[in-house]
């Protein structure tokens, strides 16, 4: 799909849009420039700017080839186009092989009737409708996109754009997070573990990124044990996407602090390259290789990476330690004790010894494995001696967060018994609910769902998702693209702010609030927290 008019080019920005939302609207126009209007190498420029590597990989085909159908169907909506440009693209995907036998033929052939007769049979292709339930596959041109120039020679992208790069890390880091929970023994994480995950189980440290979440997690609980019982189902999504920014920021700090000529972009460059991965990252933090051959993982990225920056070896000496390196981490991810967390991710690996074959191979921890690793963590822990008395869960906002989560529990656990009759499996598929609150959940792959083509159609064609359940008085459609973007913000760029969940853990940890009444000085954060109803984000 190429050409210069500028009708093509607003119906391509639409499906650039549909595609992406990462990029506002000048941006898309922009890429699209960039791939002289072409709408796929556009997207394929996006991905590669913003570090999506997986998108080609076969395994990633079945959700790729629906976002694709989805941004198709958008663009054609989004430029006022019929059901034909649709339903043309469509019929190429299924016989792909015809079409580019035809195009090649088509431009070897000098004869003017000769070639009418291929236009036509083109024309034909095209107008044809495929027929309903197909298995439409549009896989193979975004492949052969691929193969087409991507970007006019020597022209780089003139400004930083941080903040998708930091998308693109967050959904990295988030796959971690995912990995870790599958591990944790399901009983202790239901009891225990979903606080100290919560308070103090970041990624960053000097293993890989899913065995630093285990230890600090079992760490933070032996280190900083609770006071009350609480057993929690659900560990909200705002809750753990905090904790997830709090990571990415604590590894960018990292390298800042290691490396002076590094900024917070060249970091998140680099992080991006290493898979959220420190020990890829820093090609000083193992010097001797001992995790990278434990793991079966070679570091260097600051050395041999593509996104390297330095030429001269000299520059590669780390300017500070690590465990100054690490207090940065801790204090930008906003520990309760970067000092004890400095000790703890310096010690680790000493402390654990052989122990540290636990947490390599990717299998479930069993209790008396989480066990092991507490008492070797924090030997000096305090064993609880007597039972806990409960959480009262009453008042705002607890009993509102509990009886949500008492909701979720039950449809989720209904769906996952859907889930496991679905024979497309599950993905990161596009939902446009979840896109809006800025969350991350899996979703089914070729089974429709609210959220996902009516929803998305609707608001490319600029019409209110809520139908008749939306305010009178709003003069604009509740959804659109930018909007999704900037309300998405909140949700990534959130370190420091407090959510609902957070209500469940305030007693759980020592009554923060007789310590902060206590206290003489009293920070605005304190003051905040001390107001039953503050604004949560």
């Amino acid at each position: 799909m190429t050409g210069g008019a500028r009708g093509s080019e607003r119906e391509s920005a639409g499906g650039r849009e549909g595609r992406m939302t990462s990029g506002a609207r000048t941006s898309a126009l922009r890429y699209l420039r960039l791939a002289g209007s072409d709408l796929l190498v556009a997207a394929r420029i996006v991905a590669s700017d913003v570090g999506i590597k997986r998108f080609d990989e076969f395994a990633s085909r079945p959700a790729a080839t629906e976002s694709l159908n989805m941004a198709l169907k958008c663009a054609a909506l989004a430029a006022g186009a019929d059901d034909l440009l649709v339903d043309g693209w469509h019929e190429i995907s299924t016989h792909a092989d015809e079409v580019l036998r035809l195009l090649g033929l088509l431009r070897g052939t000098f004869r003017r009737s000769s070639s009418i007769g291929k236009l036509a049979r083109l024309v034909l292709m095209l107008r044809r409708r495929p027929q309903a339930h197909a298995d439409v596959d549009l896989w193979w041109a975004w492949q052969l996109a691929a193969g087409r120039s991507i970007r006019p020679s020597g022209d780089g992208v003139p400004f930083r754009h941080t903040p998708l790069l930091i998308r693109t890390l967050q959904d990295a880091i988030h796959g971690f997070y995912l990995q870790a929970l599958a591990r944790l023994p399901s009983g202790e994480l239901r009891s225990r573990f979903h606080r100290s995950l919560l308070k103090g189980g970041h990624c960053y440290g000097p293993l890989d990124p899913v065995s630093n979440i285990i230890v600090n997690t079992v760490w933070y609980d032996a280190a900083f044990p609770r006071t009350h019982e609480l057993d929690m189902d659900v560990i909200g999504t705002r809750s753990m996407h905090r904790l997830e920014n709090q990571s990415l920021y604590g590894m960018a700090s990292f390298l800042c602090t290691r490396y002076h000529s590094i900024d917070f972009h060249e970091a998140v460059c680099f992080l991006l390259e290493a898979d959220a991965n420190l020990l890829l990252a820093d090609p000083n933090l193992d010097p001797e290789g001992t995790m990278a051959s434990v793991y079966g993982m070679w570091g260097g990225v600051l050395r041999h990476g593509e996104a390297c920056l330095f030429n001269d070896q000299d520059h590669l000496e780390p300017d500070t330690g690590v465990q100054e390196a690490f207090l940065a981490a801790a204090m930008a991810a906003q520990h309760c004790n970067p000092d004890a967390q400095v000790k703890l991710l310096t010690s680790c690996k000493e402390m654990l010894g052989p122990a540290l074959s636990l947490l390599q191979g990717g299998g479930k921890l069993s209790s008396e494995d989480v066990h092991r690793l507490a008492m070797l963590l924090c030997p000096e822990s305090p064993r609880e001696t007597k039972p806990l008395l409960p959480l009262p869960l009453t008042g705002y906002p607890r009993a509102e967060v509990a009886d949500a989560h008492t909701r979720i529990t039950k449809k989720v656990r209904a769906v996952l018994n859907s889930y496991e009759q679905m024979p497309n499996g599950v993905a990161q598929n596009r939902c446009l609910y979840c896109e809006f609150m800025g969350i991350r959940i899996v979703h089914p792959v070729g089974i429709n769902f609210h959220g996902r083509e009516l929803e998305f159609e609707k608001m490319a064609c600029g019409e209110d998702t809520y139908g008749d359940d939306l305010v009178s008085t709003l003069t604009q459609p509740f959804y659109s693209n930018l909007k999704i973007i900037s309300d998405r913000c909140l949700m990534a760029d959130n370190v420091r702010g407090r959510v609902k969940e957070d209500s469940l853990y305030d007693d759980v940890d020592g009554q923060k609030r007789e310590r902060i009444l206590s206290s003489k000085n009293i920070s605005a954060a304190d003051a905040l927290f001390l107001v039953p109803c503050s604004s949560y984000v």
